[in-house]
């Protein structure tokens, strides 16, 4: 089985025909029944107002975007575009215009979903997540290899896989738009179920910034100038870091947590820092 060449180009080399892949990207236009959705699509939440909306816009307009399928013996297999796919049927249109590709593999498949998806910054964060971990899991991706391909950083692909450790309510209180991938990965600081859920009901009742999240996450008191270096850090090295300072000498460690499966990684993050 040859490999895509094209995984690791971004989203534009996977979906965009060019003059070397013509003959694998073909445009037609396709009967609605013979095209099934991705059933490991990241994006699972599709909002009725949304879709109407769109829907609308395809009436007036046209569809200016086709969607993009892979074809499997007699059907064919969303790889981008689910919503303007729905937003057809809603027109109970027979055909939709659409882009043929030649995926070789589901996971070529998989991260064309997730690109596309992630380029229009319309995926939940937790829906990006368990992309990834599918990814990880059932295509034996490492967290590298996802990075590069859909055009994130490591620490970035770390922190969005971390937002799976929270208990169940609170990823689908992220789902669901009440609360966003920042005060999650604050919440994540509590180390027991009872303390993240308890938080995360006084960040339902309550407006609270990230920030102030922070805080209230973390029973130490910590500057303002120090909670900020620790998150820089953490953000950097895609790990949690504490910093505990006495407040009488200024002395004090850095905290960094690892895993022995990231314990190589934090240490050629750290080597890789240059001295002033």
């Amino acid at each position: 089985m040859k490999k895509n060449k094209q995984l690791g180009q971004g989203l534009g080399a996977l979906l965009t025909p060019s003059k070397n892949n013509l003959e694998d990207f073909n445009q037609s236009s396709i009967l609605l029944s013979k095209i099934k959705p991705n059933p490991n699509q990241p994006r699972k939440n599709f909002e009725d107002k949304s879709l109407k909306q769109l829907a609308q816009s395809i009436d007036e307009k046209g569809l200016i975007s086709p969607i993009t399928v892979k074809k499997v013996d007699n059907k064919y297999i969303i790889v981008a575009g689910e919503r303007r796919y729905r937003a057809h049927k809603l027109l109970n249109k027979k055909r939709i215009l659409a882009y043929v590709i030649d995926a070789d593999t589901t996971k070529d498949v998989m991260y064309m979903a997730l690109i596309e998806n992630i380029q229009r910054e319309d995926l939940n964060p937790i829906e990006e997540a368990k992309g990834y971990k599918y990814l990880q899991e059932n295509l034996q991706s490492s967290i590298t290899e996802i990075a590069k391909t859909v055009g994130k950083s490591r620490p970035a692909v770390s922190n969005a896989l971390r937002l799976l450790k929270l208990p169940d309510q609170i990823q689908d209180s992220i789902l669901k738009g009440e609360i966003n991938a920042g005060q999650a990965r604050a919440i994540l600081q509590r180390k027991t179920t009872q303390g993240m859920l308890q938080l995360w009901q006084k960040l339902l009742t309550e407006k609270i910034s990230v920030r102030k999240t922070e805080k209230l996450a973390s029973k130490r008191k910590v500057s303002p100038q120090l909670q900020n270096i620790q998150d820089k850090l953490s953000r950097l090295i895609g790990e949690k870091v504490v910093i505990n300072q006495n407040p009488k000498t200024k002395k004090g460690f850095i905290k960094i947590n690892f895993s022995k499966k990231t314990v190589s990684r934090v240490l050629d993050k750290l080597k890789s820092i240059k001295s002033d």
